[in-house]
């Protein structure tokens, strides 16, 4: 951990007046929702009604999955990418806040570009610079929260992972009511996100010269992360990765497990799916809610990554054993609660372990290992299971996950059980 909390130049880090802080963990979750608000309307819909319309009902079904996977590879880059300019130059919150502007600048005229899209190689290549954009700047806005004050640092960061749940919402309920206008939702929103960094911009001052000085003490970053969840970097990485396996396949093949374990059509499922996954949102925003208002739990790493495994376990065993739609609303609950305990958990141990020198890089990093997670999660799981039992079995699927928060578990328990062995004299 040598070059996180190693000396740092003044030069390195140049920090907005307080009186400036004091609103900018506000405009940097409002800045996240807008940005992953604007990408659901193509994921769900605008990308496959743009691709019939262009390239006919048959070839709908290939060009929106090479839009889909176009566009997942580029949010990995745009992360990498945004990150590392992130930690150019000053690294002040204000030059943070130019990438984000361009990030998001990019993303709007690449959605309106698809909008306007003539075949589906341009509706695929849009869609690799919208989520390069819009990736990218939501990379950025994690790391804008290592400018927040250490007191509300943490508080910030559980809004993050509550803000991101209400940001899905959003735009899937204004589809309701406007089916008809998922690329001018997803424009709005996104010009919203840039209208958010466009007034940072102008409310934060340009950094000033700092005076080549060494620092007089070194004990800030350790002040800073006093709070830390105690998990290594590579264990960030890693659980954070696992989780994001589980949540992706979790939520491709939620639709059609609905389907053949109730055994109802596509209209009745979608229903009762819906429901699932409202109660499952319930009960995330709900842990969210709860370490909001309690944040000094968020320092019993292990204890509550033992609690987060063994609420998913639970839910998945009980979403594969039962065909009742209570119970599965119920195996929903459970799964909701303990991604919003994990994913919790893993951000603010995240930005715990990085500082504003290299929040960029770090933290676009992270957001890169939990974007290929989401990536290959589907796939991977659906193929260990054919390779398992011959053929897509969706009970044996969930089965198979439940062995990611097993993992969890016994890494948790492992840890526990090392810190209480008595010291050998």
């Amino acid at each position: 951990m040598n070059n996180v909390t190693g000396e740092l130049r003044p030069r390195d880090r140049q920090d907005a007046p307080a009186d400036e802080t004091r609103m900018l963990g506000l405009r940097v979750n409002l800045a996240k929702f807008f940005l992953l608000a604007a990408l659901v309307p193509p994921a769900t819909v605008a990308i496959a009604r743009r691709a019939s319309e262009l390239e006919g009902a048959d070839a709908a079904a290939g060009w929106t999955a090479a839009s889909i996977a176009v566009g997942s590879g580029s949010a990995i880059v745009g992360a990498l990418l945004a990150g590392w300019a992130a930690d150019l130059g000053t690294r002040s919150a204000r030059s943070r806040w130019w990438v984000l502007f361009g990030g998001t600048a990019l993303g709007v005229l690449a959605l309106t570009w698809m909008s306007l899209s003539r075949s589906g190689g341009e509706l695929a290549a849009g869609w690799g610079l919208a989520q390069a954009g819009l990736s990218g700047a939501i990379a950025v806005s994690r790391a804008l929260l290592t400018h927040v004050p250490p007191v509300r640092r943490e508080r910030n960061a559980v809004v993050m992972i509550a803000v991101s749940s209400v940001g899905l919402l959003v735009p899937i309920a204004l589809l309701m009511l406007l089916p008809g206008s998922a690329w001018g939702t997803s424009i709005c929103l996104a010009l919203c996100a840039v209208a958010v960094a466009a007034i940072a911009l102008v409310r934060t001052s340009p950094p000033a010269a700092v005076p080549d000085r060494p620092r007089p003490s070194a004990s800030a970053p350790e002040t800073d992360r006093a709070a830390a969840p105690r998990m290594s970097w590579g264990a960030v990485l890693v659980l954070g990765f696992s989780s994001q396996v589980a949540l992706s396949a979790y939520l491709t093949y939620h639709p059609l497990d609905i389907v053949a374990r109730l055994g109802l059509g596509w209209d009745q499922a979608t229903q009762a799916g819906t429901l699932v996954l409202a109660v499952a949102l319930l009960g995330l925003v709900g842990a969210s809610v709860v370490m909001l208002i309690f944040p000094r739990v968020l320092r019993r790493t292990l204890p509550l990554l033992s609690i987060a495994g063994v609420l998913l376990v639970s839910g998945l065993i009980l979403r594969a054993m039962t065909a009742s739609l209570a119970l599965l609303a119920i195996a929903g609950l459970l799964s909701g609660i303990a991604i919003g305990i994990s994913s919790t958990l893993l951000f603010t141990a995240a930005l715990a372990l990085t500082t504003a020198e290299r929040a960029g890089w770090r933290l676009g990093v992270y957001s890169a290992v939990t974007g290929i997670g989401q990536l290959i999660g589907p796939s991977l799981v659906l193929g260990a299971v054919i390779a398992l039992r011959g053929a897509p079995d969706y009970s044996a699927l969930f089965l198979l996950l439940a062995l990611i928060p097993l993992s969890w578990i016994a890494v948790a328990l492992t840890a526990i059980l090392r810190r209480r062995r008595p010291e050998a004299p």
